[in-house]
């Protein structure tokens, strides 16, 4: 036993005398810092965080062949010496041990100034982000039929209780695509209240067996997980509008909400009216052609039984403007029969801020009347100041009028209030990219398809991004990334000619004009308008007036892809034709404040 101990210690101390310790904990401490640094600095230049953890896996690996290494090695004034050669001539290596330990305290001293940085200066308004204590974000509730057949009134219950609580001007609300997308999500509750940026979590659950339901909600505080308010609700379905209304007011009193007005209320309807429309709006969020036409048949039994039923006529515009915007039908056809539904909406219910934001919406993108956009947005906000959607589509109207700055000011206030929303991020990326922020732009972008991977558009404006950067290959290499369609045939054009693969760029312009040309002319003209001709990109922009006439050229005159046209008379003259010079923009009166709370 005696010489099992004095081996042991015989070999930890030829450890010491080789410096292994002190080579362990040198790179310990160094691949510490190491990561700390670009776990700060991958985040602001929009870099996968998986090549973290790539680098984690191979500074582990690394870790047993360096204490070999060191075991075999003495680093001195030479160079890297054996230990035989060490062992002959000792002196070589004196104050190597130092030498080490003085590495090791450098490190140390940089780690610690460097969480100095980070701490105090990097993140100053740490404290400012808390959430406050009346935020929240509704989470989708579960369906508990024993037949797993009511996942759309799950769903539907917890987007209305959403949309009531958002009406209260005292709390703030994460918005519906960014709760909802914790779907599936298997994280404490703690997890995704700090992603969502709010302090409680509403959660939930139905059951339903023929007129009857039961529905137990709790509100659960993310600091230390414990419920803050529950309650379970036995009722007829009939009553559904009162239990929501009951939770909303409970919910304001546990958070000490006081409300600022008229307490917020559901828009009531026939029961059975309720539940078609709850069935169309889980269909029509699926966004598939079939799903869309589903959704319309469902919307209209809810309208028979019911034909002023508001949001049931908001939403129906919305599918019948989807199926527009996607191609699916002919797009005055489609947009009329959307304009109708808005009408009707609001002449039923003067105050349905929805609708408004609809007819706002239409305004812009199919009449081409920014007038009339800009009255119907202003009552929308002013029947729903809080509304983070609504805000939104504020936002692009304000870019449609020209007010850059004020749009880029809304974007960033609608992305920090819907942290995964990807849609948000994506109109933020656009902002940016149309005023030449491009390194903010890519960051938008990425962020978009962090949370959507399969985000065509977004991938698109990526490789937009690229391009404009002078970044030619990466861009190609995004824009093949897409399935085929016309983004990838335009993409390709675009970047090929950027790389002088002049032949490669004929090609995919080719195949962009006979598949896609007669239906999205614009995407013809960003192609000739990049490649610098001119007389085509002309030629292409009539095509696309002819097609889709005035409206949206607020926003799309500020597409960097038409740079080369804007110096050609016939670009000015285009601009004043379709109502968006410089001189007609100035005549709106559009600002947007954004909620304090």
């Amino acid at each position: 036993a005696n010489n099992n101990k004095q081996a042991v210690m015989s070999f930890f101390d030829e450890l010491k005398r080789r410096n292994v310790f002190r080579v362990a904990i040198a790179y310990l401490a160094g691949s510490w810092l190491l990561v700390q640094i670009l776990e700060t600095t991958f985040p602001i230049y929009g870099l996968e965080e998986s090549g973290i953890r790539w680098l984690i896996l191979t500074l582990l690996i690394g870790f047993v062949p360096i204490l070999g290494l060191s075991w075999a090695f003495e680093w001195s004034l030479g160079g890297f010496r054996s230990q035989e050669e060490i062992d002959r001539d000792p002196e070589a290596v004196q104050g190597t041990g130092q030498t080490i330990d003085r590495v090791i305290i450098g490190v140390l001293s940089v780690a610690v100034l460097f969480f100095a940085v980070d701490k105090f200066l990097m993140r100053p308004n740490t404290a400012a982000t808390v959430p406050n204590n009346r935020t929240i974000a509704v989470l989708p509730f579960q369906d508990m039929t024993a037949a797993q057949d009511q996942a759309y009134f799950a769903d539907g219950l917890a987007e209305e209780l959403l949309n009531l609580l958002a009406k209260n001007q005292a709390l703030r609300v994460a918005a519906r695509t960014s709760s909802f997308s914790f779907r599936d999500a298997a994280l404490p509750i703690g997890e995704i209240a700090s992603q969502l940026g709010v302090a409680h979590v509403l959660e939930g659950s139905v059951r339903r067996a023929g007129d009857r339901v039961r529905i137990t909600a709790q509100l659960v505080s993310a600091e230390d997980g414990y419920h803050v308010w529950s309650e379970t609700y036995d009722a007829a379905f009939s009553d559904i509008f009162s239990i929501q209304e009951n939770i909303s007011s409970q919910i304001a009193t546990a958070l000490e909400a006081s409300v600022l007005g008229e307490e917020p209320a559901p828009t009531q309807t026939d029961p059975e009216a309720y539940a078609l429309f709850l069935q169309a709006s889980h269909l029509a969020k699926q966004g598939s052609p079939e799903a869309f036409k589903e959704a319309i048949a469902l919307y209209q039994q809810a309208l028979a039984i019911d034909p002023g039923y508001a949001p049931a006529l908001t939403n129906l515009s919305t599918v019948y403007a989807n199926q527009a915007m996607h191609g699916l039908r002919d797009w005055d056809d489609a947009y009329r029969e959307a304009r109708d539904a808005a009408l009707r909406a609001v002449t039923a219910d003067p105050e349905h801020s929805g609708g408004y934001g609809q007819l706002s919406w239409i305004a812009q993108w199919y009449e081409g009347n920014l007038d009339l956009a800009i009255g119907h947005m202003k009552k929308a906000l002013q029947l729903d100041p809080g509304n983070v959607e609504l805000l939104g589509n504020a936002a692009v109207l304000l870019l449609h009028i020209g007010k850059l700055d004020a749009s880029i000011a809304v974007q960033e206030y609608s992305a920090r209030h819907s942290p995964v929303d990807p849609v948000a991020f994506y109109n933020l990326g656009l902002a940016y990219l149309y005023v030449d922020r491009l390194a903010d732009a890519e960051r938008s972008f990425r962020k978009v398809l962090q949370l959507s991977p399969g985000y065509d558009y977004a991938t698109y404006q990526l490789g937009e991004c690229l391009l404009l950067m002078d970044r030619f290959e990466e861009a190609l290499q995004v824009f093949e990334r897409l399935p085929d369609g016309f983004n990838r045939s335009r993409g390709q054009a675009l970047a090929n000619h950027a790389l002088k693969r002049l032949a490669e760029s004929d090609a995919a312009l080719a195949a962009l004009i006979g598949g896609w040309g007669k239906q999205w002319p614009s995407t013809v003209v960003h192609v000739h308008a990049y490649r610098g001709e001119i007389d085509e990109a002309f030629e292409w922009l009539e095509k696309e007036y002819e097609k889709f006439g005035a409206a949206g050229w607020g926003e799309w005159k500020l597409q960097r892809l038409f740079d080369n046209l804007r110096n050609d008379p016939r670009w000015t003259s285009f601009l004043d034709r379709v109502g968006v010079s410089e001189e007609q923009l100035s005549a709106y009166d559009f600002n947007v404040a954004t909620p304090v709370n």
